[in-house]
């Protein structure tokens, strides 16, 4: 696929350019949702900041699975940051991600960090995401999505792809009951994801984080709220812990993707916070 067909990028004015790119993945369970998705308040914000955004797609689940969902993640990456930066037309870069993006933006990350003559991120942007998916919480029926009709399996089959062709860009109003029924049926979400079987490279400890590897991590920006029904928030209280390069910074009974909401502050509270820390770690 051709790399423009999976990218928008935002550049900043050329006077305010600081040559440092932010590489974004969208969220939606790895099952639905686009590239474009984040709020114009928010693109503006980084860009006005001196940040060129690269808002990027990947292979969505269940046509592709989780491995070959971060192996195109990372090969996008290296076409349309690694690769500019060692030419030398970005002195730094960022890795941002919301919710699954973040999921994705931390895996992307420790692949990064086992090859070392690749530009390494200067930090990542995690909103509201998880670093592993062997908790309990994603194996089991969420309450909040029980509450919802039910999605079956017939329908999920109807919905989806055969496997046949790659699937990079799935709006939400298609796909998001791919996504309920990953959270109302036991097992489901990592079935959908291609996981499970004997084959280690298939099994959810190897797509999700140790304590070492947490350590590792570039430094973080984490923001969560306390009513996250998706992902609990005590995950990101824990990647906190674990990684020493953590930057925390909570907010308080909102919803899961409380950013989507552009009329609360809280929104670009989290911007505004995450762009000084990024600035701060840039120089």
């Amino acid at each position: 696929m051709n790399l423009d067909d999976l990218l928008t990028i935002h550049h900043p004015l050329a006077a305010r350019d600081r040559h440092i790119a932010v590489f974004y993945l969208h969220g939606g369970g790895l099952l639905y949702g686009e590239r474009d998705d984040l709020p114009q308040p928010y693109i503006r914000q980084l860009t006005d900041a001196g940040y060129t955004l690269i808002c990027a797609d990947y292979p969505l689940a269940p046509e592709s699975s989780l491995p070959q969902i971060v192996d195109a993640a990372f090969e996008t990456w290296q076409a349309a940051v690694a690769e500019p930066q060692a030419a030398g037309e970005y002195k730094a870069h960022f890795l941002f991600g919301r919710s699954a993006g973040a999921y994705l933006s931390l895996l992307l990350a420790r692949k990064i960090g086992r090859l070392e003559d690749m530009p390494q991120p200067a930090g990542i942007l995690d909103f509201y995401g998880y670093h592993t998916i062997t908790d309990a919480a994603f194996s089991q029926p969420a309450k909040a999505y029980a509450r919802l009709p039910e999605v079956t399996r017939s329908q999920v089959d109807k919905l989806a792809g055969d496997g046949s062709r790659m699937v990079t860009t799935g709006p939400k109003p298609l796909r998001y009951a791919l996504y309920v029924y990953a959270r109302q049926h036991e097992g489901a979400w990592l079935d959908l994801m291609g996981l499970g079987g004997d084959d280690p490279i298939h099994s959810p400890d190897a797509w999700s984080l140790t304590d070492d590897e947490a350590a590792q991590l570039p430094p973080l920006f984490i923001t969560a709220s306390s009513g996250d029904e998706d992902v609990p928030f005590r995950l990101s209280k824990a990647l906190s812990r674990m990684a020493p390069r953590a930057v925390k910074k909570p907010v308080y009974h909102l919803p899961h993707d409380f950013d989507r909401d552009v009329s609360d502050p809280a929104g670009a509270k989290a911007y505004t916070q995450a762009i000084e820390w990024m600035d701060a770690i840039a120089g």
